[in-house]
């Protein structure tokens, strides 16, 4: 109880003061009033503290409070407090979080410039600094280095390192999404909405082998649409394009099949109906999905970066998601003694928020793959980094990275 009434008492005076214009620190209790109206907000708070405050002092106290809710309007919602809930503090704390890795670094300067400027590509950067750098303030940090590659001179993204090891030199990009996954996403949208039509309980799976013809694409829909009213258990196929699977199960939970023998990387999309009055359904429908782009990213990417040194790629998939495991086939078969060389490994990186026991969590996730051919090979700093990672990201979302 004593402490209780310490923290209310914390509470308390800091917004008094604040409201009164004082600059005063922000102390996690009062991001939770302000931010969530209060609920629980189970992050570390020393880490949503110095996000806040940094943010502060970089963008201003009427930047991090943005525009003020009138949470009235909607009580049915908890957790949302006046200054908008957890997308709005997630812009406040991936800011201050991001930039706790960058002040102080040779150039930050111009790297800040442009994050403040919404500049995406310095997003980008100041995320693949984030996720080398956070908590390790002895880790060297240069950003945009002037660099000799063959006659020109270079400015990689930045470069990095441990102490005094060699440089590594970073180029990061985005990948966006392609013609092809876009079709393919259109493709599974066009099913999932045509079996969501259909007023019939079920819990269906289709598993594509290949991207259908338009007239292959109605064949699977109608087999579909008639194997809604047959018993689960069954595996009925449309010639070698795709098998239709009647199963059985809560239509909320969401249960993919294995499908032995097949490791090919898929896109996927599942869509349920379940509520009172109305036939509970759901749909998986997967089909396979390989981009095709590893070859084009690392011969733009390594231009950038100089010959005998140490060169790493980091590529953002959170706009292809599939890539994170396509990629991770694709990538080594670009690695040649003779070909991209100066690139001693690729970081693919993402990042979502996870439902947890604790409420939604924010969640990194990261993967390695190194060039057995480069010339100077990643050092084991950047490999205990990721590894760390992804250690972390299996410990607090309890699923495999």
């Amino acid at each position: 109880m004593r402490r209780i009434l310490k923290v209310l008492l914390r509470l308390r005076l800091t917004q008094l003061l604040r409201r009164l214009g004082f600059r005063v620190r922000w102390i996690y209790e009062e991001v939770e009033q302000e931010w969530f109206g209060g609920l629980h907000l189970h992050w570390d708070g020393n880490d949503v503290e110095q996000a806040f405050n940094l943010a502060t002092r970089i963008r201003g106290l009427e930047w991090v409070l943005g525009k003020q809710r009138d949470t009235s309007a909607f009580p049915q919602l908890p957790g949302i407090g006046r200054r908008g809930g957890f997308s709005e503090f997630l812009r406040v704390y991936w800011f201050g979080s991001r930039a706790a890795s960058i002040v102080g670094a040779t150039g930050a300067e111009k790297l800040m410039d442009r994050l403040i400027t919404n500049d995406s590509d310095a997003s980008e950067e100041a995320t693949a600094i984030h996720l080398l750098r956070a908590g390790h303030p002895e880790i060297e940090l240069d950003v945009e280095p002037s660099v000799e590659v063959g006659t020109r001179a270079r400015n990689p993204d930045f470069r990095i390192r441990m102490a005094q090891e060699p440089w590594v030199y970073v180029e990061v990009t985005k990948l966006h999404k392609s013609n092809a996954s876009t079709r393919v996403q259109e493709l599974l949208a066009r099913i999932a909405d045509r079996m969501m039509a259909v007023e019939h309980p079920f819990v269906l799976e289709i598993i594509l082998n290949r991207e259908p013809t338009v007239e292959e694409e109605e064949t699977i829909v109608n087999e579909a649409v008639g194997a809604c009213e047959t018993s689960d258990g069954r595996r009925a196929t449309v010639a070698e394009v795709a098998s239709i699977l009647i199963k059985s199960g809560d239509p909320s939970v969401v249960v993919p099949s294995l499908i032995s023998d097949d490791n090919r990387p898929r896109m996927a999309i599942s869509k349920a109906i379940v509520g009172p009055g109305r036939p509970n359904r759901q749909l998986i429908a997967r089909v396979p999905f390989v981009d095709e782009r590893a070859e084009d990213i690392l011969h733009h990417e390594a231009r950038q970066l100089p010959r005998n040194e140490c060169g790493l790629v980091m590529v953002n998939v959170n706009l292809q998601p599939s890539a994170f495991e396509s990629w991770s086939e694709r990538i080594p078969e670009r690695f040649t003694p003779v070909q991209h060389t100066r690139v001693a490994a690729v970081i693919l990186f993402m990042h979502a928020t996870s439902p947890s026991e604790h409420g939604l969590i924010w969640v990194p996730y990261v993967k390695l793959i190194p060039n057995p051919y480069a010339a100077v090979p990643i050092p084991s700093w950047i490999k205990e980094r990721v590894t760390s990672i992804r250690e972390k990201t299996r410990r607090v979302s309890e699923r495999p990275d």
